[in-house]
């Protein structure tokens, strides 16, 4: 929790102009009480101040959540906007009037602080980006009208992905993403540089993951080469539909919405629906943040644990507050491998199917809800409105939306 109120607090010394972002702290100051709302703010600050709403006519309008870390704002003065379009040539310059083609070849050529605005149309193949970012200048991959420039990936089979990232401090924003492969975006495919990444308001989509032990997911951390080394990779008001396994996989291991693999990654404000394990953690994960996601219609909702690769490691001082979780088949929260005594379990809403909470550690859920959450329109896909209604039990999720 250290490294991510740090982030925030950076953040919010460059906001301190916003009133918004003010109002929604003291907002959150008299909802929680002094105990949580040191943590809550500095978290809410790391959301507050890129602007970003997930709501799109017609494909799931939520119409959330203002609450993302740097993705449309990244670079100094001197950062370069370079162009990719279905039209373009990679013999061109990457200027709005001579685009690329590819993403592939963007990555050849960015450097930190470069946005690369990508223009309608379809995109066929995979991609794999290993150019880095740095702190203060991050590189940004980032659809010029969000979903409206959609990566269709080519591959099949364990490891593969439509986008996968070595580099770090590289955001991936606004994409339609699907396609034949095992997963959609993996934030460190390989090396032990690919930290600070993020995915934020991607729409992935209709992806069958193999029946095997690895499966597949729409978006993961990832874990470089053995999850060593890698951290604060985030996920961040992404939309994500129809993640299945093969033929069902009854019995073997199931895929993936979210999944957190490495430590003090974010997981918050997205929308996961018809998926194995809707948001799950793994092997090197620790300290993370799942927060303000609403999940309907999946095998199991929320997952804390480690174990496997790299060994030895436990998840502690992982947070799980409130989201939402909607007709859950399966145990709705569950602690699994190694979990510490650390972990918090605060102001979630569980309602229809499975609502079972189980923790290890004689851990107990706080300020728990059973009640239906009043979405305006729940159609189970992705053309419906997962905004509260006004007289919805889920109060503290309100203050997560844009009214």
């Amino acid at each position: 929790m250290v490294a991510i109120c740090n982030r925030a607090l950076l953040n919010w010394l460059e906001a301190l102009h916003s009133l918004s972002g003010t109002q929604y702290a003291r907002k959150v100051l008299k909802m929680q009480g002094h105990g949580n709302a040191i943590r809550l703010i500095a978290l809410a600050f790391v959301f507050l101040f890129v602007g970003w709403s997930i709501g799109q006519s017609g494909r799931a309008s939520q119409h959330t959540r203002s609450f993302l870390s740097g993705a449309a704002t990244v670079g100094g003065p001197s950062s370069n906007v370079y162009y990719v379009s279905p039209t373009g040539s990679d013999t061109g310059n990457g200027s709005s009037t001579r685009p690329w083609a590819t993403l592939q070849h963007a990555d050849t050529v960015v450097r930190p602080g470069d946005i690369v605005t990508v223009l309608d149309g379809t995109y066929r193949g995979d991609v794999t980006l290993t150019a880095s970012g740095t702190a203060e200048h991050s590189i940004t991959y980032k659809a010029q009208n969000k979903w409206h420039a959609k990566l269709v990936g080519t591959g099949k089979g364990d490891g593969s992905a439509v986008i996968r990232l070595s580099g770090g401090y590289t955001t991936v924003q606004d994409f339609d993403v699907t396609g034949s492969n095992a997963n959609g975006i993996i934030l460190a495919y390989s090396g032990n540089i690919a930290s600070f990444n993020k995915a934020v308001g991607n729409y992935v989509h209709d992806i069958t993951t193999p029946c095997d032990s690895n499966s597949g997911t729409a978006i993961e951390t990832g874990g470089g080469d053995n999850y060593s080394g890698i951290t604060h990779n985030d996920m961040i008001a992404n939309l994500v539909v129809n993640i299945t396994p093969y033929n069902g996989c009854l019995g073997g291991h199931q895929s993936s919405g979210l999944f957190a693999e490495v430590p003090y990654s974010v997981i918050a404000h997205n929308i996961v629906i018809n998926a194995g394990y809707a948001i799950q953690s793994w092997h090197a994960a620790s300290h993370i943040t799942i927060y303000g996601n609403t999940l309907v219609n999946n095998l199991r909702s929320i997952t804390i644990g480690a174990g496997d690769s790299p060994h030895g490691v436990t998840n502690d001082y992982s947070l799980v507050q409130n989201n939402i979780i909607y007709n859950s088949a399966r145990t709705a929260i569950a602690e699994s491998g190694k979990t510490g005594p650390h972990n918090k379990y605060i102001d979630n809403l569980i309602y229809c199917g499975n609502i079972d909470i189980s923790l290890n550690n004689g851990l107990r859920a706080m300020g728990t809800v059973n009640a239906d959450p009043k979405f305006v329109n729940n159609t189970g896909t992705a053309a419906g409105n997962y905004q509260l209604l006004g007289n919805s039990p889920a109060y503290w999720a309100k203050l997560a939306l844009v009214q």
